[in-house]
């Protein structure tokens, strides 16, 4: 049962965490989103991910469809690491961070080289990123004319 439970809560922080439309953010002030959705034996999880590179790392956020944060990572390109800097609570855990940290760097890794899907066959859990359109100034002018 606390098996199951931690699969479900995996796969939903991972669902919520990666995905967006070109290539992975490695300039300065660049960003990214994806549409993620996490699979596992009985349940699945999706969302949006929004990733920032700033200072040298790749700042990311995982927010599920009801608009709650579910994690908030960096990932430092030279170190080649993963850093979990905020998680919700039920995820909050030693066991279960490392398994993310691991899956995470692997998820970036795939996404830099253009691959939208990842399997882990240990845990039987599948990622899969759906890049966003980039946000525009006329999507956001609202019809405004200046």
């Amino acid at each position: 049962m606390l098996f199951k439970r931690f699969i479900c809560l995996l796969s939903f922080t991972f669902c919520l965490l990666l995905a967006e439309a070109q290539s992975l953010p490695s300039n300065e002030g660049e960003r990214a989103r994806y549409s993620v959705q996490i699979d596992v034996k009985k349940a699945y999880v999706s969302g949006i991910c929004g990733m920032l590179f700033e200072d040298g790392k790749l700042k990311a956020s995982v927010v599920n469809e009801f608009g709650l944060s579910a994690m908030d990572f960096e990932y430092n390109p030279q170190k080649d690491k993963v850093k979990i800097i905020n998680i919700i609570k039920k995820l909050d855990h030693w066991y279960i961070k490392r398994v993310l940290k691991r899956d995470l760097r692997i998820l970036l890794h795939n996404l830099e080289h253009g691959i939208y899907k990842h399997e882990n066959a240990k845990y039987e859990i599948t990622y899969i990123f759906q890049p966003l359109q980039p946000i525009t100034e006329e999507a956001t002018d609202n019809g405004n004319t200046n």
